[in-house]
């Protein structure tokens, strides 16, 4: 894979790339205020742990309910369309939000309904506007494309809670929602700007209920493909779910403000901005699954480390690491998944794709129990445990398959 940092320039002079960057770093900032706004005040008002790890798992159910069909779809419907009507339904449910919590009527029912909204709006990232954003440039300008995309989300996840934080400590959760309406304002203007054709039409090509529901014979059936999916199903499970837990580990054992609470929050988007960088600097189309491997390792040996030097200080490294690893795994999980699959299948891939993300839901579920049942201490150690063991099987697994 050639140095997706090398020629920026090129593919940010290719107007419909910049506007689906554009809105990659609107929605981006929206969805990691919303999750900080909702994690702090869930918190506030329930004093659980549970409940604030319940949001993650409401917003990642869309993903394994629904990961496939919105795939599907994208193979065969006009993906502009889908990403305007996406970013509508945000904007209303954004203001709707924010007349709730002006009014001082919200409650853990309607961060429990906003929680669902963001996980709808979630599902069409990667089938809708990553692949938009791919098939906007020339093949040779994919891998900056891709690059250049997955480096800025990440700094959306360190700005996102960022700002978040301060918002919320000198506004309120009201002031959080009116500045995600603002946002997903102006990606639902910038969606309808996008030119490109970005779907065929013809009657040949429209999908049975079959091609909707029942994932291509070509991914199921290889095995390399599915050693992809455990790594995901490992990151999903355990790395992800703990780091959503930071909020609470910042104001259970760290005592710290909603201000303070957002800054080290946003250690993992700062770490998953480098960590972009570095894997397009030295990254290549056969180094793919090393990263995304490793990058799940990193997390894991992390939360592991956090285990033990669980203080402020050692907390601000380690979540920089993690939020490396982080940056490895998402860097390349959709580079491995569309080289994988053939062009008409690869909304279908990064749909299937979606039903192991979903699977967060559990991972979500397990990581609010460890917490409540142990110290954060105890709970990380397990997680880290668990998911340690189940990476180095599907790591022999793929050594003894490239071996064959």
């Amino acid at each position: 894979m050639a140095n997706p940092f090398g020629n920026i320039a090129g593919v940010l002079a290719v107007p419909d790339y910049k506007r689906l960057w554009l809105i990659g770093n609107t929605t981006g900032i929206a969805r990691w205020l919303e999750f900080l706004g909702l994690s702090i005040f869930a918190f506030q008002i329930t004093q659980s742990a549970p409940l604030v790890a319940l949001i993650a798992i409401i917003r990642m159910l869309p993903y394994a309910l629904l990961g496939f069909i919105v795939g599907s779809v994208a193979d065969f419907m006009d993906r502009r369309l889908m990403l305007t009507l996406s970013a509508a339904f945000a904007l209303v449910a954004a203001l709707a939000m924010t007349a709730v919590t002006l009014f001082g009527m919200a409650n853990y029912a309607t961060v429990l309904a906003m929680a669902v909204v963001s996980g709808l709006v979630w599902t069409t990232d990667m089938p809708v506007r990553r692949r938009l954003l791919a098939e906007s440039v020339e093949p040779r300008q994919l891998a900056a494309a891709v690059g250049f995309d997955n480096s800025t989300n990440h700094a959306t996840r360190a700005f996102g809670p960022l700002l978040g934080g301060i918002v919320y400590q000198y506004i309120g959760i009201e002031g959080i929602f009116a500045l995600t309406s603002l946002l997903y304002a102006v990606s639902l203007i910038i969606s309808t700007r996008i030119s490109a054709v970005a779907s065929a039409t013809s009657s040949e090509q429209r999908p049975s209920i079959l091609a909707l529901i029942v994932p291509p014979k070509e991914l199921v059936m290889n095995p390399r493909f599915r050693i992809v999916l455990g790594v995901t199903v490992v990151y999903n499970l355990w790395c992800f779910p703990f780091i959503t837990m930071v909020p609470v580990i910042a104001q259970r054992d760290f005592l710290l403000s909603p201000a303070a609470v957002g800054a080290l929050t946003a250690c993992d988007g700062i770490g998953g901005m480098f960590g972009a960088l570095l894997f397009g600097l030295v990254g290549s189309q056969r180094t793919l699954f090393r990263f995304y491997y490793l990058g799940t390792l990193t997390v894991l040996l992390s939360t592991l480390a956090l285990s033990f030097f669980l203080h402020l200080v050692p907390a601000v490294p380690l979540l920089l690491c993690m939020g490396v690893g982080a940056a490895f795994f998402s860097a390349t999980q959709f580079a491995l998944v569309y080289s994988m699959a053939a062009p008409p299948m690869r909304g279908r891939a990064a749909g299937f794709l979606s039903i192991f993300i979903g699977l967060s839901t559990l991972g979500h579920y397990m990581t609010g129990r460890l917490f409540e049942a142990f110290n954060t201490v105890d709970a990380a150690r397990i997680i880290a445990g668990q998911g340690i063991l189940a990476l180095i099987i599907l790591g022999l697994l793929w050594v003894r398959l490239q071996k064959s």
